[in-house]
């Protein structure tokens, strides 16, 4: 009770309660801080194995917009496939379908299909890309770009003031860098060695 308690004074999402309600959810599916997951209609939400729903994210299975002029509210399943990246502030929509190993920018809106493979940005969302040309480009960035392991470089890792300091410099006036770690960055083209990177 107690943990349910800080759970919603956070603004947090009681997974465990949406999943006895008929949220379906997959392994090792990763929900951030502050989403918003349908609790009027969990069951008509799916998350595929693997799945990443970032900070902020709204899954909405109902819009009661037009409800005062017709009495009705609009209900629809929305299906995420696995692998799916679900960038901050995203907001998916009542009859969405997100194909397996997809990306959804940061703020875009998802209303209906979204194929397998896709990168999607924007209101509404709109194909950018496949996933594979994308992670390519970033693969290639890599090897030309400040690349940092996760241990000692980020939030939570035992980051150290001189750390954070070489970060910023490195990244000024609008540089990107990288920081390695995880299944992916192991398929990943060994980057160019960056003064400051332990590895």
């Amino acid at each position: 009770m107690e943990r349910q308690l800080k759970q919603r004074v956070r603004g947090e999402v009681n997974v465990d309660r949406l999943v006895a309600q008929g949220l379906e959810l997959g392994d090792r599916v990763f929900i951030g801080q502050g989403v918003f997951l349908d609790a009027g209609h969990p069951w008509l939400i799916s998350i595929g194995d693997d799945s990443v729903i970032t900070a902020g994210t709204v899954v909405l299975a109902h819009d009661a917009s037009a409800k005062l002029q017709t009495g009705f509210t609009k209900i629809g399943r929305v299906s995420i496939g696995k692998r799916v990246f679900v960038g901050a502030g995203a907001v998916i929509l009542p009859g969405a379908t997100i194909g397996d190993d997809s990306i959804v920018g940061a703020l875009t809106v998802v209303r209906g299909d979204v194929s397998a493979g896709s990168v999607v940005i924007g209101n509404p969302a709109m194909v950018v890309s496949d996933v594979e040309s994308f992670a390519e480009k970033h693969r290639v960035a890599a090897t030309h770009a400040p690349v940092w392991p996760h241990a000692g470089w980020a939030a939570g890792q035992g980051i150290t003031e001189a750390h954070k300091r070489a970060q910023r410099e490195a990244l000024a006036a609008g540089a990107s860098g990288y920081l390695r770690g995880g299944s992916a960055s192991d398929r990943a083209p060994e980057p160019a060695p960056y003064p400051g990177d332990s590895r």
